[in-house]
């Protein structure tokens, strides 16, 4: 395959237009690293899975997963912008367990503890949050936040061809999100996850902002603050039923 556009997504072969607002990179550029999975041309891909890597760039990210012979699809860096290491449809890589086979993997790079944080590093946001690991957690940049809502909205959207994801949120329940592990989540169902909800502890957050922004409508800086206020000091769910007139979980 000749990558014609490196600003393109490759989706099984194919290079597809970003959406405006999305700055994309894709490993037909030398700079962009290409993770080596197994083929799974001809299978359906029907979950998102979100991550957060617990670095802070999206250098030492490709090396971390190098190092521990994984890979994730997408990069999300701190200010927004995205790389992509394997095509969507057809790269089978090694990023959440028994989800791998039909899942694309979006790691956001963020060092989530705050003793990994430093002056000159763009993160200076952290929450008291009983439901992340440590009990505190450093807040993705609102670019972040945004570039993965945006993901979100283009992977489960018609102009994703040879993608079927549906955007149906794991872990919306009974007008509540969980900011933990989902019960039966470690079982395949397509739709949208974060890596937390089958026994890690990332992606809950952005899940949230990214189902503020798509499913209930807010602005960007309104949702925000909004996933900002209502993730502090919350434990296990967080009540969204306020805010659930469009969305869905099935």
């Amino acid at each position: 395959m000749s990558v014609v556009d490196p600003s393109a997504f490759i989706v099984a072969g194919r290079a597809l237009p970003a959406p405006p607002g999305l700055d994309v990179r894709n490993f037909g550029d030398p700079k962009v690293f290409k993770f080596e999975g197994r083929s799974r041309a001809g299978q359906a891909v029907t979950e998102l899975v979100i991550h957060e890597s617990v670095t802070r760039s999206a250098l030492s990210t490709v090396a971390v997963l190098k190092r521990r012979t994984l890979g994730v699809h997408l990069i999300l860096a701190p200010d927004g912008k995205i790389t992509q290491h394997g095509d969507l449809a057809y790269a089978r890589l090694a990023h959440a367990g028994g989800h791998n086979g039909p899942s694309i993997g979006v790691e956001v790079v963020n060092p989530y503890y705050p003793y990994l944080l430093r002056d000159d590093l763009p993160w200076t946001r952290t929450i008291a949050a009983p439901w992340a690991h440590g009990g505190a957690y450093v807040l993705p940049t609102p670019a972040q936040a945004e570039a993965t809502a945006q993901l979100v909205e283009w992977l489960t959207s018609p102009a994703a061809e040879g993608l079927s994801i549906p955007r149906a949120w794991i872990g919306l329940a009974g007008g509540r999100l969980r900011m933990g592990v989902v019960p039966g989540a470690d079982q395949r169902r397509p739709g949208v996850y974060a890596h937390h909800y089958f026994a890690h502890a990332d992606g809950a957050w952005l899940a949230l902002y990214a189902w503020l922004r798509l499913e209930a409508g807010l602005e960007p800086n309104l949702a925000y603050e909004e996933a900002a206020r209502r993730a502090t000091n919350a434990r296990g769910s967080i009540d969204v039923s306020d805010l659930t007139g469009s969305a869905t979980n099935t």
